[in-house]
């Protein structure tokens, strides 16, 4: 793959950073020996991951976000799991195309990472949306869309919808070969994007996909105290990104949290929950709401597992099962929505003779 810049960051804080990482790594793997594991089914590689993950998170209040950044971004491996990588910058969208061997053509992913809106990119999430590009066996588009404070709300969804017609208008993307996904604020862009797209009368794609979307800024749901003790999202780290990416916005307003908006007409929807993770109750109302609506939705939880456990496919089952699900799904979508496309076309033409 290309080499992915890397975010200069102090020296200092890097240590700091991950001296805090891998402390709390260490201390769980020795409270483990001594108490036994967290939660049955956790290993004890899973277990040392989860306790380096919240010290990761407990490191950006004491950072702040510019810091916190550049440390996540100077830590993290140039890397997409072995998928061919090329950067793109034109007409106003960068991001990389990840392309699986014999599948340069055909539907396409669009991937929005997550990071709470302010941190992220291919060099924090590549492993992930290359192991996905690779499940799915599509062409991936990664967007490097804006993030706040510097670009708050709506920038991101503004870089997001310039993808997606970038994508048909440019690279002849047809939308029924489309799908869109992304991870925690990546999957809430994936749900605020088809909102615009609908109340556009803009094409919908085939389907989307949202792993862990954040859907309410507000940061509700009991399962922030009740999984408080598994998961490595807290409360406070979304109020923090919350903060910035609003900066005032409202947010209820529907372009900000999904759980608010009105949702029919929405395209199919793959949507993955950890039951361990803090954000699940939220997940699922919007689910729930979104079928109210009358929205075709697919709702996978997966037990014992935390936020976008799915980074974890190196060496978790229940990561590679994940993929494979999402890769699944996409490809039948699009083998659907193209099937449904050519019915449409034929049926047209039976009609003019």
């Amino acid at each position: 793959m290309s080499s992915l810049p890397r975010t200069s960051a102090r020296v200092v804080d890097i240590v700091w950073f991950m001296g805090a990482v891998l402390g709390a790594g260490a201390r769980r793997f020795v409270a483990r020996l001594v108490r036994g594991p967290r939660r049955a089914a956790w290993s004890a590689k899973l277990e040392a991951f989860i306790a380096m993950q919240r010290a990761s998170y407990s490191m950006l209040p004491k950072l702040g976000i510019d810091r916190f950044h550049r440390v996540s971004q100077a830590v993290s491996p140039s890397s997409t799991s072995g998928v061919a990588c090329a950067p793109v910058a034109a007409d106003g969208v960068r991001g990389h195309w990840l392309t699986p061997a014999d599948h340069a053509k055909g539907p396409v992913v669009l991937y929005f990472h997550g990071g709470g809106y302010i941190f992220g990119s291919l060099r924090t999430h590549g492993p992930m949306i290359g192991a996905l590009a690779r499940a799915a066996g599509l062409r991936t588009f990664a967007l490097d869309y804006r993030l706040a404070p510097e670009h708050p709300k709506p920038a991101a969804l503004e870089d997001a919808l310039a993808a997606y017609h970038w994508l048909i208008e440019q690279q002849g993307v047809a939308p029924e070969q489309l799908v869109l996904a992304g991870d925690s604020a990546g999957g809430n862009l994936v749900l605020v994007t088809l909102l615009a797209l609908r109340d556009a009368g803009a094409p919908l794609p085939a389907a989307g996909v949202a792993i862990s979307p954040w859907v309410d800024l507000e940061n509700s749901g009991a399962s922030f105290q009740t999984n408080a003790p598994y998961d490595f999202v807290t409360q406070e780290a979304c109020n923090i990104a919350a903060a910035a990416y609003l900066a005032g916005a409202d947010p209820r307003a529907a372009d900000a949290s999904p759980l608010r908006a009105e949702l029919s007409g929405l395209p199919p929807l793959l949507v993955h929950a950890g039951a361990a993770e803090t954000l699940v109750d939220q997940i699922q109302e919007f689910c729930a709401r979104a079928r109210a609506a009358g929205v075709d939705v697919t709702l996978s939880v997966y037990d014992d597992m935390v936020h976008v456990w799915h980074m974890l496919f190196s060496f978790l089952p229940a990561a590679n099962e994940a993929l494979a699900e999402i890769g699944a799904y996409a490809r039948a979508r699009t083998r659907h929505e193209r099937g449904v496309r050519a019915r449409a076309d034929a049926a047209d033409r039976s009609g003019a003779r």
